[in-house]
């Protein structure tokens, strides 16, 4: 089998910025995050010129001139110098701008954001309902009804590059193209009490922040499953329980209000109002069995609600459509009573391949407040070639791409990467369009690449280094 050599590129330290450098890595071993951020530099040279300058835009354009310079090299290459890039997110953070360090995860959103704010600035059209409406759907989905101190090197600042030439839509491929960080949850709240379950709430994310548990060892599972755990409310009103104990004191108002209407003179001033308040009450009362029968989410216009009695309810949050690229943050914080904040040092166990279908909506939808939004999941537990292919067929079937690690306390530290490259990237070129029959199978190189330093690692090295920060996964 012929090895081909490859070389990776690494960045130069400008100061504190290895949180900065270890993001642009994996962000760069994301072929789909690749393709959009260049699209959208594509979307910006088509669009207006006053937009072209924004300090949104100056970020597409720098970031996307990084990514070119990072992937993987045929020869040996000297370091890359992302000045331009730190200059131009400084104008949109000042926190960029600071010597101190930062958290990967933060640049990771800032990034995320720009290039969506980008999108929405240079093309209103992708966000109106007419261009939905002729839209094609994205693919089949699974949706839902209803720091640090490290070695710094010197380099010279790299200069500012134009955008490129103007193309029209009809050139670029554009619109549409969708943003491949971005996925739906689905999140629930049921009430024990009475069974009612509002509405299925829905809302984007671009990663999704996973609490380590308090454990030696972990795995990015058990930190998934605390993600779509069935959470206990104590706090929580039910609009059901609500709406019922409001009922509940009008009717007893209007017994009440009868009782005093009967002892007073009907040609009194104070029973006709005593009557009017009466046949206000009775409309209250039709208005609130209404809404218990059909919407208790609906408005009632003068009516004072009564807080009911404490009761328990439940929350859980699933996956609803899966995104192309899966981003995971692993929160290590732990905040201790004195106010202090220390780093979690669980070790989290990685695999080449994640599975999602048991934190993941199906096509039916559960509304007991004691049982999951939907499930159980697909998978069975057991990794197999059967349940790699459901998974797949479902979108729920994930490769790790790419891993940020922190060493270090919490306020303090080092970032580094461990970056894949894929076989297409590193095999000649009758090879490329080989594919395996089976898409999960492994593939690929690992590197490790720290600011300025890179070199080739074991995947065993990476499953097993246990400090992962964030986790970058790409949709087999």
């Amino acid at each position: 089998m012929l090895v081909v050599v490859v070389f990776m590129r690494g960045l130069y330290n400008l100061g504190n910025t290895c949180f900065m450098n270890s993001t642009l890595q994996s962000l760069a071993s994301l072929d789909e995050f690749n393709t959009y951020a260049d699209n959208c530099v594509k979307l910006l040279a088509a669009g207006d010129a006053t937009v072209n300058h924004s300090a949104d835009a100056d970020i597409a354009v720098q970031l996307n001139i990084v990514l070119e310079q990072l992937r993987p090299q045929a020869s040996r290459v000297s370091a890359y110098s992302p000045r331009a890039l730190v200059n131009s997110l400084s104008k949109k953070g000042r926190w960029m701008a600071s010597r101190a360090e930062q958290d990967a995860q933060e640049l990771f959103q800032m990034v995320s954001s720009t290039l969506q704010a980008t999108m929405r600035e240079s093309d209103p059209s992708l966000f109106n309902t007419d261009f939905l409406a002729n839209t094609a759907p994205i693919e089949n989905s699974i949706v839902s009804t209803a720091s640090s101190s490290s070695s710094c090197h010197s380099a010279n600042s790299a200069g500012k590059h134009p955008l490129r030439r103007r193309c029209s839509t009809s050139v670029c491929g554009m619109p549409p193209f969708a943003n491949p960080l971005l996925g739906m949850a689905a999140s629930r709240i049921a009430c024990v009490k009475c069974g009612y379950t509002a509405a299925i709430r829905h809302f984007t994310f671009d990663n999704l922040s996973l609490t380590v548990p308090r454990a030696r060892h972990t795995t990015v599972e058990e930190c998934l499953s605390m993600y779509t755990v069935i959470d206990q409310l104590d706090d929580f009103k039910c609009r059901y329980c609500t709406v019922a104990a409001t009922l509940a004191q009008t009717m007893a108002d209007i017994q009440t209000c009868r009782s005093e209407l009967a002892e007073l003179d009907a040609a009194s001033k104070r029973a006709a109002r005593k009557s009017a308040a009466l046949a206000t009450l009775i409309d209250h009362q039709h208005q609130l069995e209404q809404a218990l029968s059909s919407n208790p989410e609906a408005e009632l216009k003068g009516i004072k609600l009564v807080s009911p009695q404490p009761g328990v309810s439940t929350k859980q949050t699933m996956i609803a459509r899966t995104p192309k690229i899966l981003v995971l943050h692993l929160s290590r914080s732990i905040f201790l009573p004195t106010g202090d904040t220390i780093k979690n040092t669980a070790h989290v166990r990685l695999q080449p391949l994640l599975d999602i279908s048991p934190f993941s909506t199906t096509g039916h939808i559960n509304t007991g407040a004691s049982r999951p939004i939907s499930g159980p999941g697909n998978s069975s537990g057991m990794a197999s070639a059967d349940s790699y292919a459901r998974a797949q067929h479902n979108n729920c079937l994930y490769r790790l791409n790419a891993v940020v690690l922190h060493t270090g306390a919490h306020n303090s530290g080092h970032y580094v990467t461990y970056r894949r490259v894929s076989p297409a990237a590193d095999s000649p070129s009758e090879e490329k369009d080989a594919k395996p029959e089976q898409p999960w199978v492994q593939g690929g190189r690992w590197f490790m690449l720290s600011d300025t330093e890179t070199s080739e690692v074991s995947i065993d090295i990476v499953l097993g280094a246990g400090t992962g920060y964030m986790l970058f996964y790409e949709r087999i």
